[in-house]
């Protein structure tokens, strides 16, 4: 029986590299889906592995987990696509770039914390979180709540239609 298989954050890095391990190891029983958020960067990277892994069954899906909508429309589409899904490899996400901050650096270098800040950078260093359409924050939203919500709309449990999720509270 053919797995079906969908990994999130699968155009480059790690989701590409486990994709290219997965068809590696079984190329005819794996039903791959990639859920990219860049799509012409997901068809580059579904080439790449069509041309290393003619045979293979590669299928691409929409998905941005900083986007509600997004995320619940892919839940969606997973669903009428797919039977069922194997295995859901959570990847996508996003990190922050820290900022030295100037000012904080100039007028730490005159303080009693001067060790402190050089041996932690606390104070100098800052990360900037932004906040997505839905006014969340957006290193959360698209690192966990997105795939949260992605795993509790597409999924279910064998054997147990009482564990679905019924997420129409938040359309």
């Amino acid at each position: 029986m053919t797995k079906v298989v969908l990994v999130t954050g699968a155009n480059s890095g790690i989701g590409l590299a486990l994709c290219e391990r997965l068809l590696s190891q079984d190329t005819e029983g794996l039903q791959l889906c990639l859920a990219c958020r860049n799509m012409r960067r997901a068809q580059a990277a579904r080439s790449a592995l069509l041309t290393s892994h003619p045979s293979a069954q590669v299928a691409l899906l929409q998905l941005d987990t900083s986007s509600i909508s997004s995320v619940l429309s892919a839940a969606q589409e997973v669903k009428l696509r797919y039977n069922r899904l194997d295995y859901l490899y959570l990847n996508a996400g996003i990190m922050p770039n820290p900022q030295f901050d100037v000012k904080a650096f100039f007028k730490g270098l005159f303080s009693s914390n001067i060790i402190t800040m050089f041996a932690t950078g606390e104070g100098i260093l800052t990360q900037k979180d932004g906040i997505t359409h839905d006014g969340l924050q957006e290193v959360f939203t698209t690192n966990l709540f997105g795939h949260f919500l992605l795993g509790a709309g597409a999924c279910s449990v064998p054997g147990r239609p009482d564990l679905t999720a019924n997420l129409d509270l938040l359309q």
